[in-house]
């Protein structure tokens, strides 16, 4: 099961807190140390301009790019990666 992310709660009138408002919704990079850590701010809602039929009509363009060989080719990196335990160790 998937960990709730860290939450840090900013004061809006610190110096970060302007920071981030100066950004007016671009993303941050906040740099500790040789750490690098990119900030985005959440859309209020990430599905607001989800286009089921452009979605439909994009897959439909796609159908049949990939050749059979591709596909199997793919599968197979696929099986062996699984095999290599290349999965995260929380997952069957």
């Amino acid at each position: 099961m998937a960990k709730a992310p860290l939450t840090i709660t900013i004061d809006p009138d610190s110096e970060l807190g302007r920071a981030l408002d100066e950004a007016e919704g671009e993303p941050v990079v906040l740099v500790r140390g040789a750490a690098r850590f990119r900030i985005t701010r959440d859309a209020d809602d990430p599905w607001a301009d989800y286009d089921p039929e452009a979605v439909l009509e994009g897959l439909c363009e796609i159908a049949g790019t990939l050749t059979p060989e591709e596909g199997e080719r793919m599968k197979e990196l696929i099986y062996r990666g699984r095999e290599e335990e290349t999965r995260p160790i929380d997952r069957p």
